[in-house]
């Protein structure tokens, strides 16, 4: 069990220097992080699927400013982890990961609160242009949140999944089978929140063609996502074929204008 909490605690590190000490380059996200925690726990093909799984609940939300609607990182690396430290099914990680990503927002509201605390102290080093003392300062506050993370991380894989076993065993039949069936209806609602900000009525006939491939022809999802894919590109270079041909009609016009007036 050591083992375990030792890698969920670095995976929980690792994700947040990626957000605040290289920029965010998306490694934080679920589809990176469950892929991690699913290699370094020997179950690479579980950790892809929950870590996708939860990528697509999670579609629809992102961090504004400080404003953090929950906490996915934390959410994705627990969920995968207890899913399959404790063997248990997709849906029980997804319907795992929801709470923690949840609960997970006050441990990052604490560590900015925290970071903030020093803002006076950033100030005072800018104005004495004690650049050196600034940047060393910046990193020791990147250092002590991946710290705590990777705490919360290891005790919480340490106390916690015990405690998640004894849970699920003792949780009827048909409490299970509600939270499985609420497990897949989540990446529905992942898809719903990402097309209520996206939605455009022009969008209707490929809802209704991806349906029709799916429900009718079965299709696989990669499958859809590829025709997708080739629907997407050849759009994109028809409206920039359309967009190259309006310009050279523009610059003509232009031109036959200055020879008119000359």
């Amino acid at each position: 069990m050591l083992y375990q909490a030792l890698v969920v605690g670095l995976v929980m590190a690792l994700g947040v220097y990626s957000d605040k000490g290289l920029g965010d380059p998306m490694l934080r996200r679920p589809l990176v992080m469950g892929p991690i925690v699913g290699l370094l726990l020997g179950n690479l093909e579980k950790g892809v699927i929950v870590g996708a799984a939860i990528e697509v609940v999670f579609l629809g939300t992102t961090q504004i400013g400080g404003a953090l609607p929950s906490d996915s990182m934390t959410g994705s690396i627990f969920g995968t982890a207890f899913a399959i430290i404790t063997n248990q099914s997709t849906q029980i990680a997804l319907t795992l990961a929801i709470p923690i990503s949840i609960l997970a927002v006050f441990l990052n509201q604490l560590t900015l609160f925290a970071v903030g605390l020093l803002e006076e102290k950033f100030k005072q080093l800018i104005n004495k242009e004690n650049y050196h003392a600034f940047v060393l300062l910046h990193y020791s506050m990147i250092a002590f949140q991946c710290i705590v993370y990777f705490l919360v991380g290891m005790v919480g894989i340490l106390a916690g999944t015990h405690a998640i076993q004894h849970i699920l065993n003792i949780i009827p039949a048909v409490l299970m089978n509600g939270l499985n069936l609420a497990g897949k209806l989540l990446p529905a609602l992942g898809i719903a929140l990402l097309l209520n900000m996206l939605w455009d009525s022009k969008l209707s006939v490929f809802v209704l063609f991806g349906f029709v491939l799916s429900a009718y022809l079965k299709l696989p999802l990669i499958a859809i996502a590829c025709l997708g894919l080739v629907i997407s590109v050849t759009i994109a270079l028809q409206e920039n074929k359309f967009s190259t041909e309006i310009k050279k009609v523009g610059n003509n016009t232009s031109n036959n204008g200055d020879d008119f007036f000359d």
